[in-house]
């Protein structure tokens, strides 16, 4: 199979940049995420209108990700004290990926609004936690989302690239210190 595109990415100031590997449609999944936990994370860096309809993203894996400035500025932000890491760019608050607070699951989601170009990420094929009429929660081919993380982590773990991260040191240890968000008013 031919080796995808490489796009560059960047914060909103520029001090974080870096490049995605590899980006094909077979190597990640483009979807939109409703859920009040992203956000709450974008309107905490004042891009709450960018959430308003959704926060788009590409689920992948670290190893694609090298970030090759500013890796100083990442910090992982987290919403509650057992969630998600949020890694921002400290610099100008840019949300930039979500990953899960430790490497032994190798996922990473990259906020599309960062790269250069999201064409080669292919057609977004999912939207979760979109609210129904009956003001109910549901998720658009979340079984296809969850059925294609579980084949890329997999073989990211049983391929050796599973512990290959920009975020965590060989201990598993984050780059950084975790920082607690506020809590929501």
């Amino acid at each position: 199979m031919a080796a995808g595109a490489d796009i560059t990415f960047a914060c909103r100031c520029g001090a974080v940049s870096g490049t995605l590997h590899d980006v094909r449609p077979a190597e990640g999944t483009h979807v939109v995420c409703h859920c009040q936990s992203c956000a709450r994370a974008m309107t905490l860096s004042g891009l709450a209108d960018e959430a308003s309809s959704g926060v788009d993203l590409w689920q992948t894996t670290p190893d694609r990700i090298e970030i090759t400035t500013g890796i100083d500025q990442l910090t992982p932000v987290r919403l509650s004290p057992k969630g998600l890491f949020r890694w921002t760019a400290q610099c100008c608050d840019t949300p930039m990926f979500n990953t899960f607070p430790g490497p032994g699951i190798p996922f990473a989601g990259v906020l599309t609004r960062i790269l250069s170009d999201p064409a080669p990420l292919g057609p977004i094929i999912a939207h979760g936690f979109v609210t129904g009429p009956n003001g109910k929660q549901r998720h658009q081919n979340g079984s296809r989302v969850i059925w294609r993380m579980l084949k890329r982590t997999a073989a990211a773990k049983l391929g050796g690239k599973g512990r290959q991260t920009p975020f965590f040191t060989a201990d598993g240890t984050p780059i950084a210190p975790p920082q607690l968000a506020p809590k929501a008013d």
